[in-house]
């Protein structure tokens, strides 16, 4: 079999693939979906675990701030650690979203190089 054939031949499975796996217009629940799915699922689902947690100790610090506290040093020690939780939730939601974002440009690159491969054959 000729290479040529061989190429064309992957490259229309791989079109038929991607045709499946996507939508016209993939909703945010299934952009995040596919991240898991993606090279970096595992980080995804650590991540997640990690922000679950970060958000208990927001809810736990925000409330000993706010309501319990009765000294100056407990209310600086609460007010910090709300604070840092916050920045580290913002950091982790940040990094999700940029996975998302990267999943989406590979997607877009790949189409973008099935239709110059199907251009050039034809």
């Amino acid at each position: 079999m000729d290479i040529d054939k061989k190429i064309r031949q992957e490259l229309a499975k791989e079109k038929a693939q991607l045709s499946q796996q996507q939508t016209a217009d993939a909703s945010l629940f299934a952009m995040l979906g596919d991240a898991y799915k993606g090279r970096l699922g595992g980080w995804m689902v650590l991540m997640s675990i990690i922000a679950l947690l970060l958000s208990g100790l927001m809810l736990w610090s925000g409330y000993q701030f706010f309501f319990v506290v009765e000294s100056l040093h407990e209310l600086i020690r609460w007010g910090v650690t709300l604070l840092l939780s916050s920045m580290m939730q913002i950091a982790i939601k940040m990094w999700t979203f940029n996975e998302v974002n990267r999943n989406a440009l590979q997607r877009e690159i790949k189409r973008l190089e099935l239709a110059i491969a199907t251009k050039e054959s034809l």
